[in-house]
């Protein structure tokens, strides 16, 4: 028996519809409609929302709504008494990979912060002991009275990240090696972070969000309706 996907592909290329005429329709995203043809629901950014879209398109190609529902359950209690494929191998190495990238970076902020630290007491300490004129008055580097040394106190700049959706998607965020979770946002909401040095996010859906970094727009996460990883936005601007 053909898959969901297979059912729906064929009666779209039958009726001699592209998938661009059918998001158009639809207003379901072209990504949206190649996951659902290729039985790929967990590539969607909600899976909650994977029986509205299959009515919506069902109801589009004149097919029996109820039919391809059926069909949806049938194959999803499959996948669930389904030995894992390599697919699934693949997946569970990535979140692994992940988790260990994520405790890396903590260890590292751990280490800059105990660096920085010590330079700012280390720069303090300097500034307690430097000597005195004959006068009283305060001798700068170079022995000359009369010049107040400057004060080389590190400031920290706080960076505010925020992400305003022009289609639905998911956002991932780490923030100085921190997690922050995940936040799905629908057309037109918005959602805002802050860190010291910089955030790593992960998009679902890397053409529909706009970044914005302390309030100067950087442009999109990504182009089309594809998924964005380790996408790096600091001082300096976004880098992948």
């Amino acid at each position: 028996m053909e898959s969901v996907g297979e059912l729906l592909k064929k009666a779209r290329e039958a009726q001699g519809k592209t998938i661009e005429e059918v998001a158009k329709i639809t207003r379901m995203s072209a990504g949206t409609i190649e996951a659902l043809e290729d039985d790929r629901y967990g590539a969607l950014p909600a899976l909650v929302y994977v029986r509205s879209h299959l009515r919506a398109y069902a109801r589009f190609l004149g097919l029996e709504e109820q039919t391809v529902l059926d069909r949806y359950l049938r194959f999803t209690q499959q996948q669930e008494t389904k030995e894992p494929d390599e697919w699934d191998a693949v997946e569970l190495q990535y979140a692994q990979s992940k988790k260990t990238a994520s405790k890396r970076l903590v260890l590292i902020a751990a280490a800059a912060v105990v660096v920085v630290v010590a330079i700012v007491i280390g720069v303090k300490v300097a500034g307690r002991e430097a000597p005195a004129g004959g006068d009283g008055q305060t001798v700068a580097e170079g022995g000359a009275p009369g010049v107040a040394a400057r004060d080389t106190t590190i400031e920290w700049r706080k960076l505010g990240l925020t992400a305003v959706a022009k289609q639905r998607t998911w956002v991932r965020v780490v923030a100085d090696g921190r997690s922050l979770g995940d936040v799905t946002l629908s057309v037109g909401e918005r959602h805002s972070w802050q860190a010291n040095r910089e955030f790593v996010l992960d998009v679902g859906n890397g053409g529909g969000l706009d970044l914005f970094l302390n309030g100067e727009y950087l442009g999109t996460a990504g182009t089309g309706p594809r998924v964005v990883e380790d996408l790096v936005v600091n001082e300096n601007g976004m880098s992948q």
